[in-house]
């Protein structure tokens, strides 16, 4: 019985570039896969971060502190508002990117339910 050293010494051409081909499509797929799944998370957090905007200026909320009107600056909480819209928008587009260009290297994408919930308007182009 041989080593896996011996064996690997002994394989040939196309089998060697079979292995690093395997292996260099699972390192991009994976970064493909966290780069969708960190999107995902991102959008998600874009909206807690709206409705934490609004839930600092409703004096029934406990962490809230009472909002004068005096002291709101509603050029301020304009500007958090767009920004993070803005973001939002910006990441949406990467993620809608990231996914269709999954599907063409890789195949269907598997969390396909987790991706319409953030882009209800988004559809495979692959057909099963």
């Amino acid at each position: 019985m041989e080593g896996k050293f011996i064996n690997n010494l002994k394989s040939t051409f196309k089998q060697i570039r079979d292995n690093r081909a395997e292996a260099i499509n699972e390192d991009v797929e994976i970064a493909y896969r966290r780069k969708i799944e960190d999107g995902l998370a991102k959008i998600r957090k874009y909206d807690r971060s709206r409705e934490d905007l609004l839930l600092d200026l409703n004096p029934n909320v406990v962490t809230s502190t009472l909002v004068v009107p005096s002291d709101f600056d509603a050029d301020k909480f304009l500007e958090k508002d767009i920004a993070i819209g803005v973001s939002k928008r910006n990441d949406l587009i990467v993620l809608e990117i990231t996914v269709d260009r999954y599907e063409e290297l890789f195949g269907k994408y598997p969390d396909q339910d987790k991706v319409k919930a953030v882009l209800p308007d988004w559809h495979s182009k692959l057909t099963e």
